[in-house]
Order: structure tokens, then sequence, then C-alpha cells
């Protein structure tokens, strides 16, 4: 069996997480209530799931009717950031891969594991990279990401200027930072950073 599956560009699938927020998040604020427009505006609900990671290697998944969000119980209760994102992930598939859900017939975690295995790793890649790019955009959108970056290297300019060689990982630095402003992990930062080359756009040092 193949997975119908769009082959999405990362800038298609930011435009289409910008209209998400448009129609669920129309002020922008940060960070993006995630949850919130899971359970209140979209009406899907949130259920943590006993061991599932433990059990079955997954940090979460969308049910078959998509109605409902299961997410490990142990991230729910003890790694927001992360459970923020596989929230984030999870929505993707809501609203990029309906065709795919449509088709399945996946009633249990062990179930939907097995089907994951059982699909040919091209396709099974870009269902998941789909789901991470719409994360990443979702909660980290273009525009605000420049905005908290500029903020933060203006706040460090004065130590920046000083440095002979601008350090190669000056910018895994900025993205601890710029992580708390999005209550997200630093790699959702530096990975949106390189996508949105942020780089080229806020100079440092100068």
């Amino acid at each position: 069996m193949n997975l119908d599956i769009p082959h999405y560009t990362h800038s298609d699938i930011g435009r289409i997480a910008q209209t998400f927020l448009n129609q669920y998040h129309p002020t922008g604020e940060i960070p993006i209530p995630i949850e919130e427009i899971i359970e209140l505006k979209m009406g899907l609900n949130i259920f943590p799931f006993p061991r599932l990671y433990k059990d079955h290697r997954l940090n979460g998944f969308l049910s078959r009717d998509r109605t409902t969000i299961y997410v490990d119980e142990v991230q729910y209760n003890q790694f927001n950031e992360k459970y923020r994102y596989t929230l984030a992930h999870e929505v993707g598939h809501y609203i990029l891969h309906k065709m795919c859900y449509d088709d399945l017939s996946l009633g249990s975690p062990d179930e939907y594991a097995k089907w994951r295995l059982s699909m040919p790793p091209e396709d099974i890649g870009w269902f998941e990279t789909h789901g991470d790019w719409f994360a990443g955009h979702v909660l980290v959108p273009t525009d605000r990401l420049e905005k908290v970056c500029r903020e933060v290297v203006e706040k460090y300019q004065d130590k920046f200027s000083k440095f002979e060689v601008i350090p190669d990982d000056i910018w895994s630095y900025i993205s601890n930072e710029v992580a708390t402003y999005f209550d997200v992990n630093p790699p959702v930062i530096e990975i949106r950073i390189k996508k949105a080359n942020i780089m080229t756009k806020v100079p440092i040092g100068v």
C-alpha cells in the first residue's frame, strides 16, 4: 500500500500554516497556544496515553477519525516543549493528510506503529517531514522569529561586536534564548533560523 501524499514544499506548508494561524490565532501572540487551539477552537480531544513511547516508540498519533490526538503520557506530564511540538505535528497531519486517514482502519497504537513500519520509506518520510515542517511554522512563525532574533541579537550586540571572528555556533547560542519566547526546544529554533534565512536578515557584530 502506498500513501497518496502530495509532495508539499517547505514554502507550501509555510503558507498553509499561516492560513491556519490566521484562522485560529489571528493575534499572532507568542508562545502559540497550540493546546487551546486544538481543544477549544478546533474541537479535538487530547488524550495522554500511558507508555505510548516506551511500548510503541510513538510520541503521538492522530486517531483514524481525526477527532483525537493521542500523546505519550510522560511527555504530556513532564516535557512541555516536546508535548507542544507533538501536538503541532499531529495537527499537521490533520490539516495536510486527510486523504490518508480516510483510507486507514487503525484502532490502536500497535496497529498504527505496524502500519508505519509497513509503509515505503519514501512515503512515510514525506508524511513525517510534512508534520515537522508544519509544527515548526505554526509554533515559530517566520515574522515573529525574525523579530525575536533581532531583539536578542541587539541585547547582546555590544558583546558580539567585540568578537574578531563570529563563532560558527553563535546561532546555536542565540537559539537557546529565542526558544524560551516560543516555548519550544532550541533545536526547533535552529532549524527554523536556517530555513527562514534569519542569519542573512539579522546581522551580528556590526
